[in-house]
């Protein structure tokens, strides 16, 4: 596993481009957006990435490892399990975030 790094940008698509392509990650976004009403809104969401490039090996660390690590943060609002980029666009994060 990879000691924690830190992305500060509103920007979705540097949160998309620091994910490998064949290692997991564990994430924490302070994911902002708006209300069907209008209002602006944010929550917390713990992404799990372990893409389907992983070694066996990792896959098997970074499931075995996830509730534990998710269970250490207080606050996360949204889950969300990646194995590939189509699985957490900002579409899927925000749809996501506004279910009830």
């Amino acid at each position: 596993m990879v000691p924690a790094e830190q992305i500060e940008s509103a920007d979705f698509d540097d949160f998309l481009g620091a994910l490998p392509e064949a290692d997991g990650r564990f994430c924490v976004l302070d994911f902002s957006y708006e209300t069907a009403d209008g209002r602006p809104t944010d929550k917390v969401v713990f992404v799990s990435w372990i893409p389907d490039t992983c070694k066996v090996r990792v896959k098997m660390t970074y499931s075995g490892t996830k509730e534990a690590v998710k269970s250490a943060f207080v606050g996360i609002s949204v889950n969300i399990n990646a194995t590939d980029m189509s699985e957490v666009t900002q579409e899927i994060v925000r749809e996501a975030c506004t279910k009830v």
